[in-house]
């Protein structure tokens, strides 16, 4: 009886360590929905931050957060810091060992957002330069994705891959710290889930961002995106060019300007992002989706639409052709 409960007392023992070395990946990541103020009075301890922070619901496992700042325990600074959503326990230590003197600086990306009005953003809080901001993404691309999709055809390689959101940075910090940020915050999106839907539709991630930074770009409200998702989805199935105008304009434009009116010249432009020159997708994202745009691309709408064209209030989408150039004339009235 004694050594049959000792075997027991030892393999929860080893569950126990094994689950707490292989928890990173869900411990190392913050929890809250939404920025949380959080105050470090003085002489307040490791432990002490540790356990208000789990209160607030910014951690889910105090032990995790000491066992990995035990060498900033003594770096503390009280001061009263902006814990976004999307940091890492890490970004927690930073930020708390900075003080109140830290200046921090709100930037917000909106959804449909280029890379190229990212480093605008950027330049215009006087966080670093536009030339700069693109260089590191560029250093991120060859780093973490090269052997992810190829960027020959891309303007810029991180394209759709920087998230749109509200930050708080700091004003002490780095542009590589800026991109990094940008880019984790959009990994940290992804769950098991998505990527087990991605696969059932036989798409890598590369194309799952591409198609939701075409939906972010043409759907009007956020009822639209999944029914504008299933209309690229049966385009595709029966080899029909896509035919957005979003991805002419990027392309004309080279990622870097906005077009608001295309002529029928610009249709016939030559290059990869010409969705009615070229079958399929573009070759890389043409803005950077939100989160309503990527679940979209993952859930598309099953329908049997297959055209759509701007009505009084959103899209408005037909079945056949002929019903497409009614509605084109109905839109054509109202201007």
């Amino acid at each position: 009886m004694k050594k049959a409960i000792l075997v027991l007392f030892l393999l929860v023992l080893i569950a126990g360590v094994a689950g707490f070395f292989l928890a990173p990946g869900y411990l190392d990541k913050t929890h809250n929905d939404e920025p949380v103020e959080f105050v470090v009075e003085r002489g307040d301890t490791l432990r002490a931050v540790s356990e208000r922070l789990y209160e607030a619901g910014v951690i889910k496992s105090r032990l995790w957060f000491r066992y990995n700042g035990q060498d900033i325990a003594s770096g503390i600074r009280p001061g009263t810091y902006t814990i976004d959503k999307g940091m890492t326990i890490n970004d927690v230590y930073d930020i708390i060992q900075v003080g109140e003197q830290e200046v921090q600086v709100s930037v917000t990306f909106p959804e449909g957002f280029i890379l190229y009005q990212f480093a605008e953003k950027v330049e215009e809080s006087g966080l670093g330069t536009m030339e700069e901001f693109i260089e590191e993404t560029e250093k991120v691309y060859q780093e973490r994705y090269s052997d992810l999709y190829e960027n020959d055809l891309l303007y810029y390689s991180l394209e759709g891959y920087l998230y749109p959101e509200t930050y708080k940075f700091s004003a002490n910090g780095t542009v590589s710290q800026i991109v990094e940020r940008l880019v984790d915050t959009g990994e940290g999106f992804w769950t098991s889930d998505m990527d087990a839907k991605r696969e059932e539709l036989g798409m890598t991630r590369h194309q799952v961002m591409t198609l939701a930074s075409l939906i972010e770009r043409e759907a009007y409200n956020d009822e639209e995106r999944n029914i504008i998702s299933g209309v690229i989805f049966n385009r595709t199935a029966v080899g029909m060019p896509l035919q957005i105008d979003a991805t002419v304009i990027y392309g004309i434009g080279e990622g870097k300007e906005h077009m608001t009116r295309l002529l029928y010249e610009d249709l016939e432009s030559d290059n990869p992002f010409n969705t009615y020159r070229n079958q399929g997708l573009p070759p890389g994202p043409i803005a950077s989706p939100g989160r309503n745009s990527i679940e979209a691309a993952l859930n598309p709408a099953e329908h049997n639409y297959y055209y759509y064209v701007m009505g009084e209030n959103g899209h408005v989408f037909a079945e056949t052709y002929a019903e497409h150039l009614r509605n084109v004339e109905d839109y054509r009235k109202m201007q």
